[in-house]
């Protein structure tokens, strides 16, 4: 079972934030502090910070960047 085409931008957004979050959130934390049982609970805690305000920046965002790119990319 697919997910209906009008929820793409939705899904897109919480997979593409909640990937970005993780991983921005983790190297912060990482270049902040050592590697202990704290850095998990200290990563945790930013990733469920960023991740709402990722959320919400990619679907505010990602449109405008793609009317951008589509006066600046040729289409095939």
């Amino acid at each position: 079972m697919k997910i209906p085409g009008r929820y793409r931008m939705i899904v897109f957004a919480l997979m593409m934030s909640g990937s970005t979050a993780c991983i921005v959130s983790g190297i912060i934390i990482a270049l902040r502090m050592p590697l202990t049982l704290q850095f998990l609970s200290q990563w945790l805690t930013a990733f469920l910070t960023a991740w709402p305000i990722v959320f919400v920046a990619i679907l505010i965002i990602a449109p405008l960047v793609n009317k951008l790119l589509d006066s600046w990319v040729e289409k095939n």
